[in-house]
C-alpha cells in the first residue's frame, strides 16, 4: 500500500513539473515559463528592461547570444501589438517580471508575411524562432537615463585617459612586436609582411580581405576570412591601410584613434581605442 501511495506521489509530483514548464499560449504569445514568480515586480508600458538572451533558430542553432557577446540586451516594454503583430517577441516581454525566465516561440510566418519576402538560408517558413530569455532588470525610464548618464561620463573620463597614453602605448606595443613599422603622416603606423603584386588599390575600388581587428591587448573585437572593404568608406586609417596594399599582400597596420573611430563608443570598440588589423588582400575589384 506505502508503495502504490509512493509511486502515486511520485507521478503526481512529475506532473506538476512537466506542467509547470510546458509551452503555452498567453495573451497571443506562445511561451515556455522556466522560472516565474508571480510575487515579483511585473513589467509595465515604458519600463527598460535588462535581459540575457539566446535566439535560435527553428534547427536550434544559436544565431545570437548576449552571454557570448558579454553584454545584455535592453529594450523598451512596448503596448500589446505595437510591434505589428500579436505574439511578437515585444508581446512575450510584456508577460515576463524581474527574475524570469522564459522561451518565446515567434512564428517565422507572422514576421515575414509576404511569401515573395527573400529570408536567410538558415531561417525557413513554417518554423518558429526562439528566443530564450532572463530577465537581469527592470528600471523605469527616470532610472535607466540616469544611469546612462553615469555610464556615459564614466566612459567619458576613461577615453580622455586612453587619449593621452596613446603615444606610449603604441611606442610600447611596437617595441614589443618584433616587427619594424613606418609611420604615415596621418599617424597610421604599419609593416608589410608581404608585398602582394600588382598595383596598389585605390580610393572607389573594393578590396577583399581577410582580417583580424584587435586591441593591443590582443583581444579580437572583429574578424572576417573574406569581406569586401570598399575603399573610402571605411574609418580614415583602414582607408589610407588599403590604399598600400596589392592583392595577395599581407600586412599589420596600427590604427590611432584621431584616424579610426575617435573619442566615441561604438559597439564594442571604447573610445580613444588603438586598433590593430593584420590584413590580407584577396582581391581588388574596380
Amino acid at each position: 500500500m506505502l508503495k502504490k501511495i509512493s509511486l502515486f506521489l511520485s507521478a503526481a509530483t512529475l506532473l506538476v513539473a512537466c506542467n509547470k514548464y510546458k509551452v503555452e499560449v498567453k495573451d497571443g504569445v506562445k511561451i515556455q515559463f522556466h522560472s516565474h514568480d508571480d510575487n515579483a515586480k511585473k513589467l509595465k508600458d515604458g519600463d527598460i528592461v535588462t535581459f540575457n538572451i539566446e535566439f535560435k533558430n527553428g534547427s536550434d542553432s544559436v544565431l545570437q547570444s548576449s552571454y557570448k557577446d558579454g553584454k545584455p540586451a535592453k529594450a523598451m516594454i512596448q503596448a500589446a501589438g505595437a510591434s505589428g503583430f500579436k505574439g511578437s517577441f515585444e508581446d512575450g516581454l510584456r508577460l515576463l517580471a524581474i527574475g524570469d525566465s522564459a522561451t518565446i516561440f515567434v512564428p517565422v510566418d507572422s514576421i515575414a508575411k509576404n511569401p515573395q519576402q527573400m529570408l536567410p538560408p538558415f531561417i525557413k517558413r513554417g518554423t518558429d524562432l526562439k528566443y530564450t530569455v532572463k530577465v537581469v532588470k527592470v528600471q523605469t525610464k527616470a532610472e535607466f537615463e540616469k544611469e546612462m548618464k553615469a555610464e556615459a561620463d564614466k566612459a567619458k573620463v576613461e577615453s580622455e585617459k586612453r587619449k593621452a597614453m596613446v603615444p606610449q602605448l603604441v611606442a610600447d606595443y611596437v617595441a614589443k612586436s618584433g616587427k619594424k613599422f613606418e609611420t604615415a603622416k596621418s599617424g597610421l603606423l604599419y609593416s608589410i609582411s608581404a608585398p602582394g603584386a600588382g598595383e596598389n588599390a585605390k580610393t572607389g575600388q573594393t578590396c577583399t580581405v581577410s582580417y583580424v581587428g584587435k586591441f593591443l591587448d590582443g583581444k579580437i573585437f572583429d574578424q572576417n576570412k573574406s569581406a569586401d572593404m570598399p575603399i573610402g568608406q571605411m574609418i580614415p586609417g583602414f582607408n589610407e591601410a588599403m590604399t598600400m596594399m596589392k592583392k595577395g599582400g599581407k600586412g599589420t597596420f596600427i590604427i590611432p584613434p584621431s584616424i579610426g573611430y575617435g573619442e566615441e563608443e561604438r559597439g564594442p570598440i571604447p573610445g580613444n581605442s588603438i586598433l590593430v588589423f593584420e590584413v590580407e588582400v584577396l582581391d581588388i575589384k574596380k
